[in-house]
């Protein structure tokens, strides 16, 4: 279980990355959306928080940046819809987050994540 401290003027919140599902570009803030669907700001750009998630290394190969204003936790991917523009996240309970995207970016996670999973042999 990773966790890191953002230190404030006035406040500190702990994130714990296990439990990160999306992350969304919010101007100069990002918004942090758990996989319970707990959501939360932080004072940080996304290219920000992105540096920090892959500075540590063991969540760095969970994140995937979606264009330039999301980044999914791929640990909870359950679902790809390319023709629904639709990526669907989950922890297996019965809560999940729906992601309607444009299609382009679909497409390339999709293919990104089949490269992956052909490299080691988990593609069926």
């Amino acid at each position: 279980m990773a966790k890191i401290y953002f230190n404030s003027r006035d406040e500190m919140t702990c994130v714990d990355t296990d439990l990160i599902a999306v992350i969304q570009a919010d101007g100069n803030y990002s918004k942090v959306v758990y996989i319970t669907k707990r959501e939360f700001m932080l004072p940080h750009g996304i290219s920000k928080l992105e540096q920090i998630l892959h500075a540590h290394k063991e969540v760095q190969t969970r994140f995937v940046r979606l264009g330039r204003s999301l980044i999914v936790n791929h640990r909870y991917l359950y679902k790809i819809d390319i023709m629904k523009q639709l990526v669907i996240l989950t922890d297996g309970s019965k809560e999940e987050i729906r992601l309607n995207l444009p299609k382009p970016i679909v497409k390339t996670y999709k293919k990104a994540i089949a490269m992956s999973m052909e490299k080691k042999g988990g593609l069926v």
